[in-house]
């Protein structure tokens, strides 16, 4: 699954949403010194964040060892370290400026306990039109259409949302590459490979597939204390 995931990012297809999370970081960060990622996978959205903050320092976390060493080379200011974010954050109090979950689970307790005071958290959620065109023939796992109510109420009270980007873009893919971004998703961990090859097999040489995140952020609430 890392090296799918690997393989699919480095290829540009994500490439609208990560300059749209670099965009919304720039707005709200305030002379950031420190930017950490949870399950940040390879390291590659806050490698591209951090192009973006030239004075920042970076910590990428994750369970995965393989994903771990990968982050590590992600970019020069960035670091990694093997961490089940749910198991709690090895962080100080109040040590960071700027807390990014992409695609991963939300300890909210403990990201508002790193995070300084108004520290901002950055989350990236899938949308209903999330790869919808090859959702369904590839028995890919449903967008919760109540995500968003859920996210909120597992985030208060520590968190106050303050703004939400909605990035929708184009993706023209190869059977293999749908492939690869149904390998590197957590639909991977509910199918038997072969049994998702042979659904990938029977897609069209080329599918249009549509991106469509939330990028929403959040300021620690006065509430969310770091106890």
């Amino acid at each position: 699954m890392v090296s799918a995931r690997q393989t699919f990012l480095m290829a540009g297809h994500y490439v609208p949403m990560a300059q749209a999370l670099k965009a919304v970081t720039v707005y709200h960060a305030l002379n950031p010194s420190f930017v950490f990622e949870a399950g940040a996978g390879t390291g590659y959205y806050i490698a591209r964040v951090l192009d973006a903050l030239p004075l920042a320092c970076g910590l990428a976390l994750d369970l995965s060892t393989n994903a771990a060493r990968r982050a590590a080379r992600a970019h020069p200011r960035l670091s990694a370290i093997v961490a089940d974010a749910m198991d709690g954050l090895p962080l100080k109090d109040e040590s960071a400026d700027i807390a990014l979950s992409i695609f991963a689970p939300r300890p909210a307790r403990e990201l508002a306990r790193t995070l300084r005071p108004g520290g901002k958290l950055i989350v990236a959620v899938p949308t209903q039109a999330h790869l919808e065109e090859v959702r369904k023939s590839l028995r890919l796992l449903n967008v919760d259409p109540d995500k968003e109510v859920r996210l909120a109420a597992s985030l208060s009270p520590w968190f106050q949302q303050v703004q939400v980007e909605s990035v929708r873009w184009g993706m023209m893919l190869e059977r293999s590459v749908v492939g690869a971004l149904a390998s590197m998703g957590p639909s991977a961990r509910h199918i038997y490979p072969a049994e998702l090859q042979k659904l990938v097999a029977r897609l069209p040489i080329l599918s249009q597939v549509t991106g469509s995140v939330d990028l929403r952020v959040y300021v620690r609430s006065r509430t969310g204390t770091a106890n």
